[in-house]
């Protein structure tokens, strides 16, 4: 199954400390988990405003169970977070 996940960032949550980012870049490069798309959701300003994944796993209880290992979740970087099972219609 693909999940959606999205995470507002908190207005202080900018810059990222690079201990986080480095974390970061370890959950998202781990072999486990077929991560489709990872990245920054921008505001008119060009400002890094939230984050957004799509992944797959084998079912939201699982997929919840990766969300909550995200190193920008465990430092309370998130003002709220949201997981969103997805399904593709198009490309």
């Amino acid at each position: 199954m693909l999940y959606v996940w999205i995470g507002r960032l908190r207005p202080d949550a900018v810059p990222v400390p690079p201990s986080i980012q480095e974390q970061t870049n370890d959950f998202l490069g781990q072999p486990l988990i077929k991560i489709h798309s990872a990245g920054p959701l921008r505001d008119e300003a060009g400002k890094r405003a939230a984050m957004m994944m799509v992944f797959e796993e084998d079912n939201r209880a699982a997929a919840e169970s990766f969300v909550e290992s995200s190193p920008y979740l465990l430092a309370d970087l998130y003002e709220e977070h949201r997981l969103y099972e997805y399904q593709n219609e198009a490309g």
